[in-house]
């Protein structure tokens, strides 16, 4: 069977691969399908096809984005697959996100120069959309904080000095511009919000009424138990299946293709792309 990785991210946004290091580390995990998800940004996936046209690599990419919506008091990711980077409608809604995105990063520099610390954005390094991560990031180089977390624990996380609110599209939004652009739209890693399944079973029901496509079912750091939940409520609630590892940086927890399979009674998302 296939090999099918349809999460992850380059240094387009958070990730710290380039899109180049990204495409060949799959190749030699052995992901057959490999979809670039950057946070609302698309610049990776030029480059990536090129590479692969270019060296004949032995994968294929699905075009791919991550969408940050606003939901209640909640932050959801909806990712679209198989779009159209170049669809007007998205790209519009992109920059709205890219701009707020820019504005946030700004704001919580200025918190925290607010509380004593310190940091440009020259020194927080984003070689794409700007993130709490890199951020926080920036943090552990300057000594302020011993690991990343730490940053998110005393400073950039929600309910702390330095956060600020995002100011997200809604979930109807991304969708419309996802399905604007040819593609599906997937709720991300679901058992990720910190949310009561009631609240869960909530956003799937609202999700479907807007259009929802899928919900990724398979993620490679998730019990058996987890995935089979997952799984059930996909085939509760008629929608697709989709996997990915939601890949950021090399580690032991998160890997390319790590651990990616669905339940046999799930519907594969894959199989209905050009439907």
């Amino acid at each position: 069977m296939p090999v099918y990785d349809l999460h992850c991210h380059s240094t387009c946004s958070d990730g710290s691969l380039s899109v180049s290091e990204l495409v060949l580390r799959a190749c030699e995990q052995n992901v057959d399908v490999l979809a670039i998800t950057d946070h609302d940004c698309v610049d990776g996936l030029a480059e990536a096809s090129r590479l692969i046209e270019h060296e004949n690599l032995p994968i294929e990419l699905v075009n791919g984005v991550e969408i940050s919506c606003r939901w209640h008091s909640f932050e959801i990711h909806i990712v679209g697959l198989n779009i159209d980077p170049d669809a007007e409608p998205l790209k519009a809604l992109l920059s709205e996100q890219q701009q707020r995105r820019y504005e946030r990063f700004d704001a919580m520099l200025e918190k925290l120069y607010q509380r004593g610390v310190s940091l440009s954005a020259e020194e927080c390094q984003t070689e794409g959309m700007p993130t709490r991560k890199h951020i926080a990031d920036a943090m552990v180089r300057k000594g302020i904080v011993s690991n990343p977390q730490k940053a998110f624990d005393r400073f950039i996380g929600k309910g702390n000095s330095a956060y600020v609110n995002p100011e997200w599209c809604d979930i109807p939004t991304a969708i419309e511009a996802i399905h604007g652009a040819g593609g599906k739209a997937v709720l991300a890693h679901p058992h990720g919000y910190k949310m009561s399944n009631k609240w869960l079973r909530k956003l799937l029901i609202e999700g479907k009424e807007w259009g929802l496509d899928a919900m990724e079912v398979s993620l490679c750091q998730q019990s058996p138990g987890h995935r089979d939940a997952l799984a059930k409520m996909s085939q509760e609630y008629g929608l697709l299946a989709s996997q990915g590892s939601d890949f950021h940086y090399p580690g032991n927890w998160r890997e390319l293709g790590k651990n990616l399979c669905l339940p046999a009674d799930c519907v594969p998302i894959w199989e209905h792309w050009s439907q």
